[in-house]
């Protein structure tokens, strides 16, 4: 037998054996289950049908919800001040530079003061001599003085009685015609003379007996007042010749140097106080008027929050934005990192009124005419089967990862949340998770 041969041979009986073996299984198969050996159908597992696993959102309606905006504004000083001195003088001395940090009461220069301590001078010793004759006044005559006065009353008493005398004689020689009329005349008119002394001498003896009067007093005050008032608009003056820092900040700019003469209200230095900071942003009237004094809110700037205090709300629409302009008060920790000048933001949530459903922006494709399309899961045909469905939106809002939308949606329906570039409609699925 040739090798040709033997391969043959032994080929047919392996493909006897290999037929014999199938009619081996297939009648165990069919002793085993006679009904379903032979079937040409395909078995379906129905309690766990087939599909594609999804994440879905349920929907729940809103009627309104806080929409967030953002607006900027600008860091400010809270005070910013052109300081300078009130009158004018020559610089004699500059204490504090560009730059340098200073207290509320620190002395930053100096005027020249020489011409104002002359007046001073002068004006003290005008005073005092002032106050003498006041205290004069105000003492009273001594009583040597009234002593003198009394004196001389008597001594004017005495003479107008001797002269008395001499007219009683005279009349009654001129009824004798032992003298003329003209000698009695002259008799008479020395009597009248020496009465008007004598009543002038007991008017100022009265008048020392009585004190000064009060109206010499309260005029001699009066000039001691002018005095004390002069004083004190010269020490004002001097005052004045020295520059003191209103409050606690920052020295911005430094316009002259000493040996200057400095014109009244011309700026010698620009002072900040960079200690407290403020946040000046404008916003829409219908915004300002949800906000209340004295709340707390967030401001954001180079990617860092600060807390901050609304300090005012301006009266005032800014022609320019049309805007109303809130002053917020920045914490001590915003003051430490910022400078006057930079750009700063605001959040602020508003209330809108509006009907719809929030779902996860990854859950939308793009429709038609500018809708928008997201897929529904519903029941299908089959007893357990779930299956897509397109539904067509319009997107209302749309905020950080999520969108409030409307269109063919009701409360319940389960939307898929993401991966929908990987289906169609009516695909069967499976829901995986519910969020």
């Amino acid at each position: 037998m040739t090798f040709r041969q033997k391969l043959t041979f032994y080929g047919r009986r392996f493909r006897f054996a290999v037929a014999a073996l199938l009619l081996a299984v297939l009648l165990a198969l069919f002793w085993l289950n006679p009904h379903s050996a032979f079937s040409t159908e395909v078995s379906v597992n129905k309690s766990k049908p087939s599909g594609v696993p999804v994440d879905v959102v349920e929907l729940k309606p809103v009627d309104s919800f806080a929409r967030k905006r953002n607006y900027t504004g600008k860091v400010t000083a809270a005070r910013v001040s052109e300081l300078a001195f009130e009158r004018s003088g020559k610089l004699i001395e500059i204490v504090v530079d560009e730059g340098d940090t200073v207290q509320a009461g620190m002395v930053l220069a100096r005027l020249n003061t020489r011409h104002l301590q002359v007046i001073r001078l002068k004006l003290q010793a005008e005073r005092a001599a002032a106050q003498a004759k006041l205290d004069e006044l105000v003492a009273g005559p001594r009583p040597q003085t009234v002593a003198v006065a009394e004196a001389e009353v008597r001594q004017l008493n005495a003479r107008l009685k001797n002269l008395q005398a001499d007219l009683d004689r005279n009349q009654k020689l001129l009824k004798r015609n032992a003298i003329t009329s003209s000698d009695y005349e002259a008799s008479q008119y020395d009597v009248e003379q020496q009465q008007a002394q004598l009543d002038a001498a007991r008017s100022r003896l009265s008048e020392l007996q009585e004190g000064t009067r009060k109206e010499q007093v309260a005029a001699q005050k009066a000039v001691v007042a002018n005095l004390d008032a002069a004083l004190e608009d010269n020490q004002v003056d001097l005052d004045d010749t020295v520059l003191k820092a209103p409050f606690g900040g920052r020295v911005s700019k430094r316009y002259a140097d000493e040996g200057t003469v400095i014109s009244p209200n011309a700026p010698l230095f620009r002072l900040v106080e960079d200690q407290k900071l403020e946040a000046h942003i404008g916003v829409p009237v219908d915004m300002a008027v949800h906000l209340k004094h004295g709340s707390q809110q967030e401001v954001r700037l180079n990617g860092n929050n600060y807390q901050s205090t609304l300090k005012a709300i301006l009266p005032e629409l800014d022609p320019v934005t049309r805007t109303q302009e809130i002053v917020l008060s920045l914490s001590e920790q915003a003051a430490k990192q910022l400078v006057p000048g930079q750009v700063i933001r605001i959040e602020i949530s508003e209330p809108v009124e509006m009907q719809g459903f929030w779902l996860p922006l990854s859950s939308l494709a793009r429709g038609e005419r500018g809708l928008w399309s997201a897929y529904a899961v519903i029941a299908g045909k089959e007893p357990g089967e779930k299956v897509l469905e397109k539904r067509q939106l319009e997107v209302l809002h749309t905020e950080d990862n999520r969108v409030l939308v409307r269109g063919t949606l009701k409360t319940g329906d389960q939307i898929v949340a993401d991966g929908i570039h990987k289906l169609t409609g009516n695909q069967r699925v499976v829901i995986k998770n519910r969020r």
